[in-house]
């Protein structure tokens, strides 16, 4: 598959003041730290995906690289939400070089999908079943999807249109939409149907959605993107909540069955890891999802070892996150290429 590019210049008074603003953001939020060349260019990689961000006079220079068309989608619209954080107008500004995009437009990865079922797969977990009409020729895009919904699930939904920045323009006030990105945890093409299992949190739109989801419901997604399977590695460290779960479950699908390493996931003590995760030669761990949060660091420490541990794995709450990364970073050595410690969820938000 060959890579997509994109580059825009931003017109600005002060470039570095929005530059030192985007990448201390970047660093603290997300865990990417940016090199820096001679020139002052400033530029992240990983993935398959290239960040670069260049300061001129009065200007920013963004050059953007991805897996795909679809994937560059996505790395568009996140710089102009990031940008739009610090300068509302820098970011409607944005004009991308040969942008295919046509405005007013729904984002060609955006698709309307039908609830076939939804039920509960195990105590705090909900399965929900969807009808996905192109999901064969789409799978190959990765297994995580963005889902739509209002907020006010009692209104008629108004679904994001293209805008002339290359991102999405999404609906305001009373029809502003709430989006998640959940993962595909199975998919059969041949039956034009997607399971995805939710975590049942008490405050999340998502999982309330999820729980209560009739057959025939409409529910908007945009994708599928996402790495679905891990470099070689001499060892595996794969740990996650309920919330990555499915996450974990197809990234040890795709291991070499010679894999060795440990995962550690968020179950209750009814369910064995053998029900949910794929046969695979890494030792499993389970903790009771209340326990998970308080002591998954520990438990992370105990099981991995500097020189040992090739590539380690994290998705779960934000502050785990960090400490996750913290741990990966420093006491293992490991870096962008060989850890991802993702934040899918805020406790202090739980939506």
């Amino acid at each position: 598959m060959q890579k997509a590019t994109a580059e825009t210049t931003i017109s600005l008074t002060s470039p570095q003041a929005l530059l030192g603003a985007f990448i201390d953001h970047m660093r603290d939020d997300h865990g990417m730290v940016f090199h820096v060349a001679e020139d002052g260019a400033h530029s992240f990689e990983n993935d398959g995906y290239r960040i670069e961000i260049q300061p001129k006079d009065l200007a920013l220079r963004i050059l953007l690289e991805a897996p795909s068309e679809s994937d560059m989608r996505f790395s568009k619209e996140g710089i102009v939400h990031h940008v739009g954080e610090f300068d509302a107008i820098a970011a409607q500004s944005i004009r991308w070089k040969n942008e295919r995009a046509e405005v007013g437009t729904t984002p060609e990865n955006f698709r309307l999908l039908t609830v076939v079922k939804s039920e509960l797969l195990f105590e705090g977990m909900q399965r929900v079943t969807l009808h996905y009409p192109d999901i064969a020729e789409l799978q190959e895009r990765g297994i995580h999807l963005r889902l739509i919904l209002p907020n006010d699930t009692s209104r008629a939904p108004l679904w994001p249109l293209m805008g002339e920045n290359g991102a999405p323009v999404w609906p305001t006030g009373d029809d502003t939409l709430h989006a998640r990105y959940v993962t595909l945890k199975n998919i059969r093409p041949d039956l034009e149907e997607v399971d995805i299992d939710i975590v049942h949190h008490d405050n999340g739109l998502i999982s309330h959605w999820a729980q209560n989801a009739c057959t025939g419901q409409l529910v908007g997604a945009m994708g599928p993107t996402g790495k679905d399977h891990l470099p070689v590695a001499k060892s595996y460290f794969i740990a996650a909540d309920g919330t990555g779960l499915p996450a974990v479950a197809q990234l040890l699908s795709q291991l070499p069955k010679d894999a060795t390493g440990h995962v550690i996931v968020a179950l209750p003590d009814a369910v064995k890891c053998a029900d949910y995760l794929p046969q695979s030669g890494l030792t499993y761990h389970a903790l009771r999802p209340h326990e998970f949060e308080g002591e998954i660091l520990e438990l992370a420490r105990q099981l991995t070892l500097k020189g040992e541990t090739g590539y380690a794995f994290f998705a779960g709450e934000f502050t785990n996150a960090q400490s996750l990364r913290g741990h990966f970073k420093k006491e293992l050595g490991l870096d962008k290429t060989t850890q991802i410690s993702a934040a899918y969820w805020r406790r202090e938000t739980c939506k």
